[in-house]
């Protein structure tokens, strides 16, 4: 009854014409009676099975309690997109990209466009950040408020740093659920790359909300935090919350997904009479931390997870103090923590143990410090519960706390957001203080050295908190933003910083342009014959790419037979290098099998130029009574109708051995001996008419010497697409013009391909004295003679991906012979009227390698690709080489159209 009474009182008081100061339940004037009062409540009942530790649960009585953050928005209270009157979406604007949206994927990329239709729709704009000036200088200011940070940024870019780039994000509400920050993470990431998900909680501080930055826990931990209303004094480290495991509930645990992470750092309590946490990775045990210490103090202990771990598991054993863990991946990149507390406000922050701060801010090594306030001293000045001055008093003592306790590390101070309130007459209306605010915390950032962000600004400024109301965006406390609307404001925040990035620190250009270039009349043959492909007339169209390691690896060309024959045809698998079995030619249906004594040479290591090789610079040599399989479409249930060829090339001569030939088992008859003897050694090739695409060739050397294999061809006599593949790692040009002449033209008469596809220049490129002249010269000289070798073949040059070797202290420079590659090869497939691609320039010019190594694209190595790293790179070159096809189609040069 007493609360039935106080509760019907505190009502009539809150709804009573009198000053907002003196209403109990402010909130119950800002909106229908009935769910504030439900919500009440629901708060209240909540708060009342929560264990924080001698205090009230949901902080102080002044601040400004928030409920429970959606996780997700009502898509029936979002702005809609506009569509036409068909239904459909119109088409997202092209925009500049002086919004920085460089360096974003195209699932990102796509994303922040949509959120551009959504600012301009309720009229939020682009703010610059206000980038401050931490160091004058007799000439002005030296040093901005974000230099360290971006000077961070830009040598992971250069490869000069292999520490992570950490950013500690300390606000309220508004990221208690880690909304607004995990946009920002997100993209970071994604353009610098990923050090780890960063610090997490033990639990969720106010055990609501997300818990997407917090732990599994067992429900007996208890904590203590500095937006309670008494919090102790001396006690609390920079994250603000404590969890204590030991009291009457007993032992406690917490479980953490760990996904790529590698290393974990568990931050506790060192003291007197701690207790111990056992560490666990998958349920095994790793290691046992002591906290017993004395004097007590702000520790971590640093644990190495095994490789492949999913679960990261604490179980505390007597009196223990944990603050959480942070969890990164061991490689350079962005690690983004989000420290966000409800009902937080600076003097908040400042009620942390310093000692404390200090210690845990100094063990993240921050290179950027957000700090995210202003709502709360915006509400609580609009309630007559602080002054201005005590705003500012607190503002200036943070700064200074984080400049002091991080010297190194760049700041920058948010704004408040707008908010709105509710009057007795049911009238929106912004709510008092938050532009004083704003104001107060532009001049506490510029006199502390730091950056500013006027998010209120950015928001719409005052009233368009009323805006977004309508729009769905924000919640019905009139305060929060929901979902959608912190992702906008994350959007905003993300690109404000990229713009200040570019503009301090202007991308490298790089040297050569991307997408196809040369292209006037130099695939105008290979075009045609795509066109009648894909008419469905009688056409063949032969593809050779010759090349190194990019090459040989088969991922790319994979990548690019499956295309070109899913949409052309597929005129079958082409040649096939002799050699050892080979898991990269699996995906492929290829099978190769060496019986008895075979050696696999290499023109790499040929110790006399002029010698006989296959098509790809290998061959391989069979003792008397070894023997060689070769099998086609392994496996496969293809087709068996279509006439096909399978061939067989290999070396004759003066004591070479001598070849039985089997086909799918079956013995063939002898070849007659040639009219005179061979007197050095000369390519031979046998062809057999069989069906279908899954057929095996097997050579039995029957003795009279060794015998030399070079390769064997399936090719199916239908219309469609070739796609022959002569790769040797480590090779160059020059290691292809070496070989003997004959034997080269022999093969590539025999081929007949349309298309030659060179790529060399990555090897090259790690020379220290590349001389340009003469790369210039043999390689055009080669080109040509390759080409009439073939018949007349077009000709297509892909440049050297981005290459780049790691230094004695991990740091990573540009391969010595790179710009020389880079600038001569354009050259020579000008000269020699051939097509040309950069590679180097599709991946993003300078430095990219790097970038694609973050993204799981490029390999350790600094010079190779993973296997996606090759099949994205053959998906953008199959894109700009459809793009050209499709242009051609749309006017072709006269002599095509006539001869389509």
């Amino acid at each position: 009854m007493t609360l039935v009474l106080t509760l019907l009182l505190g009502v009539g008081l809150s709804l009573a014409p009198v000053p907002e100061a003196l209403r109990p339940i402010p909130s119950l004037a800002q909106g229908p009676v009935g769910p504030r009062l439900v919500e009440l409540v629901a708060t209240s009942s909540a708060a009342s099975k929560r264990k924080a530790v001698g205090v009230a649960p949901d902080g102080e009585s002044d601040a400004p309690q928030v409920p429970v953050l959606p996780e997700e928005d009502d898509p029936e209270q979002l702005v809609e997109v506009e569509t036409t009157d068909a239904g459909t979406p119109l088409p997202v604007p092209v925009v500049s990209d002086s919004l920085g949206l460089a360096n974003l994927g195209p699932t990102t990329r796509e994303s922040a466009l949509r959120m551009e239709l959504l600012r301009e729709k309720l009229g939020a704009r682009h703010v610059d950040l206000e980038l401050g000036c931490r160091r004058m200088g007799a000439s002005g200011c030296e040093e901005s408020g974000m230099a360290p940070f971006f000077a961070a940024l830009e040598a992971l870019r250069d490869g000069r740093r292999t520490q992570p780039v950490r950013v500690e994000h300390l606000g309220d509400s508004l990221i208690a659920s880690d909304h607004i920050t995990d946009v920002v993470r997100n993209r970071l990431q994604e353009r610098h790359g990923s050090g780890g998900k960063g610090f997490v909680y033990i639990d969720r501080p106010t055990r609501s909300g997300r818990g997407v930055r917090a732990g599994q826990a067992s429900p007996g931990w208890e904590f203590i935090r500095v937006i309670d209303r008494a919090p102790p004094k001396d006690r609390l480290p920079m994250s603000g919350v404590a969890f204590t495991a030991g009291g009457a509930a007993g032992p406690q645990d917490v479980r953490f997904a760990i996904e790529d992470a590698r290393t974990a750092e568990i931050s506790f309590l060192a003291q007197p009479g701690g207790g111990t946490v056992q560490v666990l990775a998958d349920g095994k045990s790793l290691q046992k931390v002591q906290t017993r210490w004395t004097p007590a103090e702000v520790a971590i202990a640093r644990i190495k997870l095994p490789t492949g771990a999913k679960t990261l598991t604490l179980k505390s054993r007597g009196k223990v103090e944990l603050h959480g863990v942070s969890l990164e991946n061991g490689n350079p990149g962005v690690v983004y923590d989000t420290i966000g507390l409800p009902g937080a406000y600076a003097g908040v922050f400042l009620r942390t143990h310093r000692p404390y701060f200090r210690a845990q801010i100094r063990q993240r090594k921050p290179s950027l410090v957000v700090l995210m306030f202003g709502g709360n001293e915006a509400f609580r000045l609009s309630r007559d519960w602080t002054k201005p001055e005590e705003i500012r008093q607190e503002a200036e003592a943070l700064v200074k706390l984080v400049r002091e306790s991080v010297p190194d590390a760049a700041c920058l101070v948010w704004s408040p957001i707008d908010a709105a309130v509710r009057t007795m007459g049911g009238d929106l209306v912004p709510r008092r203080g938050s532009r004083m605010v704003a104001d107060i915390f532009r001049d506490v950032a510029k006199e502390g050295g730091c950056a500013y962000w006027d998010a209120l600004s950015a928001m719409g400024d005052e009233g368009s908190a009323i805006r977004w109301l309508s729009a769905g965006l924000l919640n019905e406390d009139l305060i929060h933003p929901r979902a959608r609307g912190s992702d906008l404001l994350g959007h905003l925040f993300d690109l404000s910083i990229q713009r200040a990035y570019a503009a301090s620190h202007p991308p490298v250009a790089s040297t050569e342009p991307p997408g196809l270039r040369n292209l006037d009349k130099a695939l105008t043959t290979t075009f045609t014959r795509l066109r009648s492909l894909e008419k469905g007339d009688s056409a063949h169209l032969g593809i050779l790419q010759l090349g190194a390691s990019h090459t040989a690896s088969h991922y790319f060309t994979d990548a690019m037979r499956t295309a070109l024959t899913k949409r052309f045809g597929d005129a079958g698998r082409g040649f096939i290098a002799a050699g050892k079995a080979s898991e990269r030619l699996k995906p492929a249906g290829v099978a190769r099998e060496l019986v008895g004594e075979w050696t696999v040479e290499d023109a790499l290591t040929a110790t006399t130029p002029g010698q006989a090789w296959g098509l790809s610079g290998i061959r391989a040599v069979g003792a008397p009574g070894a023997s060689l399989r070769i099998r086609f479409c392994d496996g496969c249930t293809a087709d068996t109708t279509p006439p096909a060829r399978l061939s067989l090339y290999w070396l004759d001569g003066s004591g070479a051995g001598q070849p039985e030939l089997k086909v799918d088992g079956t013995a063939m008859p002898p070849e007659p001996p040639p009219p005179e003897p061979f007197t050095a050694p000369t390519v031979r090739i046998r062809s057999f008419p069989v069906t279908g695409p899954a057929h095996e060739v097997e050579v039995l050397n029957q003795g009279g010497g060794p015998l030399t294999v070079l390769g064997a061809a399936l090719d199916l006599e239908r219309p469609g697409v070739t796609y022959d593949v002569a790769g040797l790692p480590g090779s160059t040009a020059s290691t292809l013009a070496s070989h003997e002449p004959q034997a080269l033209a022999a093969q590539l008469s025999s081929r007949k391909p349309n298309l030659l596809v060179f790529w060399y220049g990555t090897n090259e490129s790690g020379e220290a004295n590349l001389d340009a002249s003469k790369l210039r010269t043999e390689y055009g000289t080669l080109i040509s003679r390759l080409k009439k070798d073939a018949g007349g073949a077009e000709c297509l040059l892909i440049g050297t991906t981005d290459r780049l070797q790691q230094d004695a202290d991990g740091t990573w420079a540009v391969a010595p012979g790179l710009a020389t590659v880079t600038a001569v090869l354009p050259e020579v497939a000008r000269e020699q009227g051939c097509a040309y691609w950069s590679a180097r320039a599709a991946m993003g010019g300078e430095h990219s390698m790097l970038r694609w190594q973050r993204a799981g694209l490029g390999h350790e190595d600094g010079t190779h690709l993973t296997p996606e790293g090759y099949e994205k790179l053959a998906g953008m070159f199959l894109s700009d080489l459809i793009a050209a096809y499709e242009a051609f189609k749309a006017q072709p040069p006269p002599l095509a159209a006539e001869g389509g």
